[in-house]
């Protein structure tokens, strides 16, 4: 299951981008050029400005700021006419004006390719338009200009969302980096690491949400019944890929003890309930190791046949060599497991 609460009060933005799109002073300010001395600028090329920066229509203005700065790169006007040019970009941003964000900020690209300002107003304009393929392009470039943990999350989160499992991980990685207590991302990163047979990583990042959530506090508009819900499915999820990796590695109490946790959370999980019997019987208690196999072999999920292999097994090699009273520890676990 994926989480559906909101992350640190650090990662709540409205936009990705909020951070990025001032870092120049006097950002989307229309200026006048300067008095000065000696024109720097023809005559042609001052009407041209003026023709730009003084239209009311939109995109035409946008056009004709285009237009100028593809005829004139070095127009001692060109600060200026790129001022204007963020002033109404601003105007679409702050209305909300996303087909025109786009539009106009993908024109100006073509002018002006590498112009931040224009690649974080389309990551936001993406993002809001929920086209998460195009979002991530320019997602990207903004972290790689400015990184922040907010745009490392939100490429997380897109990246979860188109099932593009490596750069999920990557981009997981780096917001638990910046957010090591992002419950949010570390438990699909423990999930994901799991499922990629990547026993390592899986077991950190289960640890480290586990001890995320026993700090976390339950969000604003969540019901006390949801939150319970994913924080009991979460730490079952955790302790039970920590428990399994602590198995594979020979680590039997800590495999128990992770274990003897998971299922307090969740308590039908054949699987946790097989490696827990294993590790059982590697510590030579039989007891508990038969129990916890019976209880696998009783839910019926894909350990059930190998767990009833092992339970026949070990009972055998403790009463003689008969399965005779093997009913008994079977209708135990089946009472326990009610």
């Amino acid at each position: 299951m994926r989480c559906a609460f909101p992350v640190s009060s650090k990662a709540r933005l409205g936009f990705l981008v909020v951070a990025v799109l001032r870092f120049e002073a006097g950002l989307g300010q229309a200026q006048e050029p300067p008095k000065q001395e000696q024109p720097k600028y023809t005559a042609e090329e001052y009407k041209a400005f003026q023709e730009a920066t003084t239209e009311t229509d939109p995109a035409k203005k946008i056009a004709l700021i285009v237009q100028f700065l593809k005829d004139r790169p070095q127009s001692a006007l060109r600060q200026h006419v790129i001022a204007a040019y963020q002033a109404q970009m601003n105007e679409f941003q702050s209305g909300k004006k996303w087909s025109d964000v786009i539009s106009a900020g993908d024109s100006f690209l073509a002018a002006v390719p590498d112009d931040i300002f224009t690649i974080a107003l389309l990551a936001t304009a993406y993002q809001q338009t929920k086209d998460l393929k195009k979002f991530v392009v320019y997602g990207e470039k903004v972290f790689e200009k400015n990184p922040q943990g907010n745009t490392a999350y939100y490429l997380a989160k897109a990246y979860l969302d188109l099932d593009n499992n490596p750069k999920f991980l990557y981009w997981g990685e780096k917001t638990a980096q910046f957010f090591p207590d992002n419950h949010e991302i570390l438990i699909e990163l423990t999930k994901k690491f799991a499922a990629a047979k990547k026993n390592a990583q899986a077991a950190k990042y289960g640890r480290q949400c586990v001890k995320a959530l026993q700090s976390a506090k339950k969000p604003d508009g969540t019901s006390d019944k949801d939150w319970k819900a994913y924080t009991s499915n979460s730490l079952a999820s955790c302790h039970a890929v920590v428990g399994t990796a602590a198995h594979e590695q020979g680590d039997w109490a800590t495999a128990v003890s992770n274990l003897e946790s998971s299922l307090k959370y969740y308590g039908h999980n054949d699987i946790a309930y097989y490696y827990l019997a294993l590790s059982y019987w590697q510590l030579q208690k039989v007891d508990l190791a038969m129990k916890n196999f019976a209880k696998a072999y009783l839910l019926k999920g894909n350990t059930s046949k190998a767990a009833k292999q092992y339970l026949d097994n070990l009972y055998k090699s403790s009463h003689q060599n008969t399965l005779v009273g093997l009913e008994r520890v079977i209708a135990k676990a089946q009472e326990e497991l009610q």
